[in-house]
């Protein structure tokens, strides 16, 4: 692939010749080096043969789909800049384009001038990304080797005889695990080592310490009270007159390391996603306003003719529903950037009970009516340490999207269950249910089989009850119901691993009983 400062290069696949040499002639007037394709067959082998630093895609093309040909290239080639144009008739098109990963989207008529602008943009703007990620890299083992060498008093440090027996720890350790000497003294150093590390390894630290020299690698490890915390493990052999006379492990916690890595992910996440917001919503209020405005004229002036008066009043309703979408999107990132949470102890089941008053007060009666609520729960205990009014959204969210997926009628069953180290609450319906290729991507933004909104309400409960140090899964079968399982901790501690936390959030949900 070529790179950003000498001959990049660029896919045209564009169908209009006039259009595509026009793009061709300033391209290559800016230093570029350009492949040209005129249906969408030919660009999809030019994509695999010459894997371009960026391919400018139009839509609408022959033989394959433009938007078929960027799924393509983000599969095949996810460094790819990848540029979809269309014309202005089909505003939807570009909101498609940015959930399949389309890097910008340009609506026709432009200025060649501007592509060429907006092709520099991204290329320098990936540029950084990757020295960003480059650097990050470097830092983060800079940070573990220091760690290694300066720290090691302050870590966990444990000595071995040549079969891995405990002979000696420091009083990190003990603080670390929860154990004392006399508990370890003489046991199997992998006592405290879980069984599948973080990185799906499972080793014999001894036998590779010994062979190797060394064994260095981040792993989960448990505790005396069956919790689990990631660590950073380094081994070396302790040698007396040149032979091997036993093993010293020392191990780096991890915990708020980890912490802070998945806070700063989930701010780049949504700062991205705030800037494609503002400018998707920036460009689509101001096509609103002027359908709206010339709308309701057209409505004044026809009032007459039956026909244009019914066409105007459709474009006025599909008007408001882009608004309202609009308005889901930006409150979405409102939130997201400003909210402050506050955690108490709270008993669940009000949260419950409201948000499912919220929902029957928004939708219709006949609806409601028809809809069989009911909440059990195996125990009386229903306190989670939370954000009342964060998982008060959650649960509206789920049960709001439950009671649209029975418009004929049904029955919802919210099911509270005491866990060891928390609360689980379950809402199944018999619904039209999720089908088996969308269930992987319901969290996602933008995503929804509604007609109206932006897809955001799962996704809002999704980054909540991370927040929360939650977790949810998903199990679903289109046209039989689905279930939803929300995972809420007693404590919302900073440190150690909860029992779900292990989960993925889509699937058929597990059992936790090993776990707790």
């Amino acid at each position: 692939m070529g790179t950003e400062l000498e001959n990049p290069t660029i896919l045209i696949a564009e169908d209009s010749k006039i259009l595509n040499n026009m793009l061709r002639d300033v391209f290559e007037e800016h230093g570029f080096e350009v492949f040209q394709a005129f249906d969408g067959s030919e660009g999809r082998n030019l994509l695999l043969k010459e894997k371009p630093d960026i391919a400018l895609i139009d839509v609408h093309m022959p033989k394959i789909d433009g938007l078929e040909n960027l799924r393509f290239a983000k599969e095949k080639m996810p460094r790819s800049i990848v540029i979809v144009m269309s014309s202005a008739d089909n505003p939807q098109i570009g909101v498609k384009a940015m959930k399949l990963g389309a890097d910008d989207y340009l609506t026709k008529p432009f200025a060649t001038e501007h592509v060429v602008e907006l092709a520099q943009k991204l290329l320098e703007k990936r540029r950084f990304g990757d020295e960003n990620v480059r650097l990050r890299r470097e830092i983060h083992r800079g940070e573990k080797y220091l760690a290694h060498l300066t720290t090691i008093i302050n870590e966990a440090l444990i000595t071995t005889d040549l079969g891995g027996n405990i002979r000696s720890i420091n009083r990190a350790v003990s603080k670390l695990w929860g154990y004392t000497f006399e508990e370890l003294r003489d046991k199997d150093i992998h006592l405290l080592v879980r069984g599948e590390s973080r990185t799906l390894l499972h080793r014999d630290l001894i036998k590779d310490t010994l062979r190797d020299g060394k064994v260095e690698g981040e792993f989960l490890f448990r505790k005396n009270d069956n919790n689990t915390f990631p660590g950073y493990l380094s081994t070396s052999i302790i040698k007396e007159n040149n032979r091997a006379s036993g093993i010293v492990v020392v191990v780096a916690e991890l915990t708020r390391l980890y912490a802070v890595e998945q806070r700063l992910k989930q701010s780049e996440k949504l700062a991205s996603l705030g800037q494609v917001v503002e400018g998707v919503a920036h460009e689509v209020r101001n096509c609103l306003t002027s359908l709206g405005g010339f709308a309701l004229r057209l409505r004044k002036i026809s009032e007459e003719n039956t026909s244009a008066a019914r066409y105007s009043e459709i474009i006025l309703n599909d008007v408001g529903r882009l608004e309202k979408m609009v308005q889901d999107i930006e409150e979405f990132v409102r939130f997201s950037k400003f909210y402050k949470f506050n955690f108490v102890k709270t008993d669940i089941i009000p949260l419950i009970k409201r948000a499912r008053d919220k929902t029957v007060n928004e939708i219709s009666d006949e609806v409601a009516q028809k809809v069989n609520f009911n909440i059990v729960t195996d125990k009386n205990r229903s306190i989670a340490q939370v954000d009342p009014a964060a998982i008060e959204e959650v649960f509206y969210n789920l049960i709001r999207n439950a009671y649209e997926a029975m418009p004929n009628g049904g029955r919802l069953k919210v099911t509270v269950r005491e866990l060891k180290y928390g609360v689980s609450v379950t809402f199944e319906d018999t619904g039209v249910g999720i089908h088996a290729g969308d269930v992987s991507e319901i969290f996602n933004p933008f995503f929804t089989s509604k007609t109206v909104g932006a897809g955001m309400g799962l996704s809002k409960a999704h980054l909540l009850l991370e927040e929360h140090r939650g977790a949810v899964t998903v199990s679903s079968e289109a046209g039989k119901g689905s279930k939803f399982e929300i995972f809420l901790p007693v404590e919302h501690s900073t440190t150690g691993i909860y029992p779900w936390e292990t989960l993925k959030p889509v699937g058929s949900s597990r059992s936790l009983k090993k776990r707790q």
